[in-house]
Parts: C-alpha cells; sequence; structure tokens
C-alpha cells in the first residue's frame, strides 16, 4: 500500500526536470507569448525595484575629507587655564577640550563630560557623574581627580589663570573615582556656566610646576577629551606658528565627527584673513568684520554664518569727567535725541536689533515692554528748560550761568557775555568703520537738538590703556561681550567701578547694589528675573548710558561642508558647539 500512495503522489507544482521539458510541447505562437510574458514580469520587477531604491535610498553623512579655516591672531596657550584670553586659543581649545557642561546652542548648559548632574535644593551644592566612556586622547580614564586638579590649578595663585575669579568661595571635594561636588560658600546663579572649563589629564600635568607651566609643550600639543585631538603644526622661520592641524577623535564619548582633519592657518587681521579667503589660501574664517560683510557674501564658495551673540553697543556717559553731563536733563535729551532705528537701518541688513536696557531679548530678566521714546523736539524743549539755549550762529547750545539774568540784560540793552561756554562733548571710540558709522549718526542727531560732538577715533590696540582704563573720555561708543547668564554686576556694580571691573562710567547706586548681589544668590528664576527688571527701572532713571544695539557675529565656513547653523552663541567659539555633526563626504543608505 505504501509503494502505491508512494508512485501515485502528486507534486503541487512541477519539478525542475518537468520545466525544462516545457519548450518542446509548446507551439511556436505559445513560445511568443510565455516569452513575452517573461520579458513584462521581469521589467516589472526591474522598475518596482529602481522605485523602491529611488523612494528609499538617501544620502547620510560619511566620514572624510578636510577644512581649512583662517583665525585672526596665533596660539599661544592651549590650555583652558588660560584660553579665555585668546580667540584663538578659545577656538582650538573648545576643539580639544571638554568640561562638565557645554552650551547648546539653545539657551542652555547641558551635560558634556559628566553623565549625571545633582544640585541641591539650596544651590550651594553641584554634584557631578563623570561618564564612564570619557577618556582622554592619550586612552587614560577620565577620573575625579582630574577635575580636582583643573579646579584647584585655576583657584591656586602660583598658577595665574585669570579664571581664578570665577570659583572664589568654592571648594571641590572627591565623593568618589567618578564623581565629584562643588560646594559654594553660598548660592551662585550664574555658577553652571563657569563649569565649561576643558579639563586637563591630571596625570600629565601635576608634576609641572606652576611658575613652568606657561613653558611646558603641552600648551602647543594638547591632549584633551573633545572631538578633535592634537596632530600637527608648523612655525615659520621666526618661530610663529604658521598652521595648526587637529585629526578626529576616533573614541570620542559622544558621536565622532565626520570630518577627518581640521587646518587653522593664522593671519594679522581681519583684513588679511579676507584676503585670504578671496585668494583660497583658506576655506572658512573665524570672524568676518562689518567691513567686509559684503565681499563675503558675494564670495560663492563660503556661506556666511550670523549667529546671535551676546554683544551690545553702548553709548557711556562719564559724568565725572563732564559736568554738562552730570546734569540728568542733559543725559535724558541725549538719550531721547538718538535715532536708534535709524543707526540700525544704515549698518548691514539684519547685522543689529535695537535694545533699550542691559539684559538682552531671551534672557531671564528682559522686559519686553522697556523702551525709550525717540523725542528731539522734548530734548531741545528741556535743555532750554534747564538754562541751555540754541547759538543761532553755531547751532550749539550754551550754558548761561542764569539764563533769566541774561535775558534781562538784553531787555534792558545792557551788554551780555560775548563768549559764553558751548555745550559741546568729546565722543570717543575706536577706529573702524562700524563705529564711525554709528558716531556720525549719533553726532547728526545731537547736533539737531543743539549739541555739538566732537569725534575722536582711536586706535584698536590703544583704547584699552588709553582710554577705557584710565577712564579718559566724557562720552564713549563701544561694545561690551555678555555671558549666556544675564548677570549685571560686574557692568554696574560699584564695586567694579574705578578700574576694577567693568563699570566704564564708576556707576553708583547703593539700591542697584543691593538688587544685583541678592539676584546673584536667589534660587527662584522668577524672584530673580523680578529683582533684574527693578534694576533696569532705577538704571533707566539714571541714565549712565544710552543702550543702542546688539550685533550679530559673522564667521565664512566652506560651502562644501553641510551643517545646521547655531542661532544663538556666547563667544566665537560656541560656532564649532555642533561640530561633530558638520559633514563633507556622503554615502549612500536605505531608510
Amino acid at each position: 500500500m505504501r509503494q502505491v500512495l508512494s508512485v501515485s503522489k502528486t507534486h503541487m507544482l512541477p519539478s525542475w526536470r518537468q520545466w525544462k521539458q516545457l519548450p518542446s510541447i509548446l507551439s511556436i505562437s505559445e513560445k511568443r507569448i510565455v516569452g513575452s510574458a517573461l520579458i513584462v514580469l521581469v521589467l516589472s520587477f526591474c522598475v518596482s525595484t529602481i522605485g523602491y531604491l529611488a523612494a528609499h535610498r538617501i544620502e547620510i553623512p560619511a566620514v572624510g575629507g578636510e577644512y581649512t579655516e583662517g583665525l585672526v591672531g596665533e596660539p599661544q596657550f592651549i590650555n583652558p587655564l588660560y584660553a579665555s584670553t585668546n580667540d584663538v586659543d578659545q577656538d582650538i581649545s573648545r576643539l580639544v577640550y571638554s568640561g562638565l557642561v557645554r552650551w547648546d546652542g539653545e539657551g542652555s548648559f547641558i551635560p558634556d563630560l559628566a553623565s549625571d548632574i545633582l544640585i541641591n535644593e539650596d544651590k550651594t551644592v553641584y554634584t557631578f557623574t563623570i561618564r564612564d566612556e570619557a577618556r582622554f586622547h592619550n586612552g587614560e580614564e577620565v577620573r575625579a581627580r582630574d577635575i580636582l586638579f583643573t579646579i584647584n590649578a585655576i583657584q591656586t595663585s602660583s598658577y595665574r589663570s585669570p579664571l581664578a575669579v570665577n570659583f572664589q568661595g568654592v571648594t571641590v571635594v572627591q565623593e568618589n573615582d567618578k564623581t565629584v561636588s562643588f560646594i559654594l560658600d553660598e548660592p551662585f546663579a550664574p555658577f553652571l556656566q563657569h563649569l565649561t572649563v576643558g579639563i586637563l589629564p591630571a596625570s600629565l600635568w601635576a608634576d609641572v610646576l606652576p611658575q613652568n607651566v606657561p613653558l611646558a609643550a603641552l600648551n602647543l600639543q594638547p591632549i584633551g577629551t573633545g572631538p578633535y585631538k592634537f596632530h600637527e603644526f608648523t612655525k615659520d622661520k621666526k618661530g610663529s606658528v604658521r598652521s595648526y592641524s587637529l585629526t578626529r577623535n576616533e573614541d570620542y564619548y559622544f558621536q565622532p565627527p565626520f570630518i577627518e582633519t581640521l587646518t587653522f592657518k593664522f593671519y594679522s587681521d581681519v583684513n588679511a584673513l579676507t584676503e585670504a579667503l578671496g585668494n583660497k589660501n583658506v576655506e572658512g574664517a573665524s570672524i568676518v568684520s562689518y567691513d567686509n560683510l559684503v565681499q563675503v557674501e558675494e564670495n560663492k564658495n563660503v556661506q556666511l554664518l550670523t549667529p546671535q551673540l551676546p554683544r551690545e553697543t553702548n553709548l557711556y556717559l562719564n559724568q565725572t569727567l563732564s559736568p554738562a553731563l552730570g546734569d540728568l536733563v542733559v543725559r535724558t535729551a541725549i538719550s531721547e535725541a538718538i535715532n536708534k532705528q535709524a543707526i540700525v537701518d544704515e549698518l548691514h541688513d539684519g547685522y543689529a536689533e535695537i535694545i533699550h536696557g542691559p539684559i538682552l531679548n531671551g534672557m531671564l530678566g528682559y522686559n519686553e515692554g522697556f523702551t525709550v521714546v525717540l523725542d528731539p523736539d522734548l530734548s531741545q524743549s528741556n535743555l532750554t528748560e534747564a538754562g541751555y539755549r540754541a547759538n543761532i550762529l553755531t547751532g550749539m547750545r550754551e550754558l548761561k550761568n542764569s539764563l533769566v539774568e541774561e535775558l534781562s540784560k538784553e531787555d534792558s540793552g545792557e551788554e551780555t557775555s560775548s563768549d559764553p561756554a558751548a555745550l559741546s562733548l568729546t565722543l570717543t571710540t575706536v577706529d573702524s568703520s562700524e563705529m564711525k558709522v554709528v558716531a556720525e549718526r549719533i553726532k547728526e542727531d545731537l547736533l539737531n537738538i543743539g549739541i555739538n560732538i566732537e569725534l575722536a577715533l582711536i586706535p584698536a590696540e590703544l583704547m584699552l590703556s588709553e582710554v577705557i582704563e584710565p577712564q579718559n573720555f566724557e562720552m564713549l561708543l563701544t561694545s561690551v561681550m555678555l555671558q549666556a547668564d544675564p548677570d549685571p554686576y560686574p557692568f554696574w556694580h560699584s564695586s567694579q567701578g574705578n578700574g576694577l571691573g567693568l563699570n566704564l562710567v564708576n556707576y553708583e547706586n547703593d539700591d542697584v547694589d543691593t538688587l544685583l548681589e541678592e539676584a546673584r544668590t536667589e534660587t527662584d528664576d522668577a524672584v530673580r528675573a523680578e529683582k533684574y527688571i527693578q534694576f533696569q527701572e532705577l538704571l533707566a532713571k539714571d541714565l549712565p548710558a544710552v543702550f543702542l544695539y546688539r550685533s550679530r557675529y559673522s564667521a565664512a565656513v566652506a560651502k562644501k561642508i553641510t551643517l545646521e547653523p547655531i542661532q544663538t552663541i556666547t563667544s566665537p567659539a560656541d560656532r564649532f558647539t555642533n561640530i561633530s555633526d558638520w559633514y563633507i563626504k556622503t554615502k549612500k543608505a536605505l531608510r
């Protein structure tokens, strides 16, 4: 029975041997039909496959490519202890080193070397857990001792780090091999932003005496934890560094960068850098000056990046040097006469935005409803009421010891003073195209209300030593850089005047001092914001300065690089915040 069933068992499909017999049993017409059907079937399959691949195949970033960028200056200390004083050092340090936290480009500080951040309720203890996968470029694991060494070096006076002021009243404690705590004497709201400082490998630096640190080879051949690591540098016959190369860190604890090699070349000034960009000696530029914006925009090989920067341009009024500026009426008239919109319109399109106070849009404590009204007629009227009147011949205001007395003399036919002191002020600013444009506009606006302005243009290299530090100015037009946290203490607290800080006009107000001190230690953001609003109201009443505009930072990057531009940066080096996502090469993949 089994043999019978085996012989009679039918197959669902013909066997290969049976298929081979098919041509012998088909007629010519049947063969043509079958052939045509097969051709249609194959073509349909090919079309479907190509369509599927076309619909699902995408280009994705691939490792490879080189990029050359020009910087203004020369590397000296690619070392987090000292890099903050040199833009070139900051740029390269940002790529080579990383800190416990980093700027995310969207207004916050997020974990970097740290995997975890724990802050106590009083905001006096910050505890960080270091990532297990974080390693230095020499393969050593990042440990708590590296954090302790770096911060202790900053705090130790013999190292002479300019960052020491950021860690006053701070104690660093090692909880275990992978955990450190920062203990503050009192809450300090801006503290987190100081922890972006790069971490040094203790095993390499601990044996270097503090006085010898500036001489160490590691300052130019650094070993850090960042996305790029040192490769090589070249010097000219005079010993100046001409080029500096970095290669991607394949063991980076986040996504390793795609671009294989970064090379930096160094130039004496922005004009030389722009010329090198135009000559294709470099593919990008770390900074594009106001003078060269149009020229770089027309360069078809680069893309212009213009992120927002916490940089504000203000007109500072020195009441100590100028008796006239000691009069609130004069300061108010100046503020109300300056046409900020005209200034912004006269500058490069989109380069600047109007501001009315020291805290910028997007920062804690920004007051959207706070504005200064443009009213030159009111300015003129107020000056007249205060004892200043226009000289018909010169168009200037004259300060009278007694306006009523002078008018009485005129009515009675008595002889009047023939050469009264004219209200004429000097406006000092740096000798640059941008500042010249703004200064000329201010001069015109103030002349319209009868105040004569004499411009003093000072070379950039002399501004600090001859103008700002000795406060040798009546009116100073200059830009200042804020930090990510809006803390106005360094600029407006009375303790920061007299050359000790950034209070450029020695502004003093006890109520302002109290608000700024309290805001620094306030743990509730809403309460802190309210204190900053009150501070701005007091500052607006005292008018130690006229706040003009916020300007953007400009840099050029080769068009061959695909990147997502950062919208907001806190320093020029922040343009590299997402450099791990930049790419030149691509490859095909199915999604």
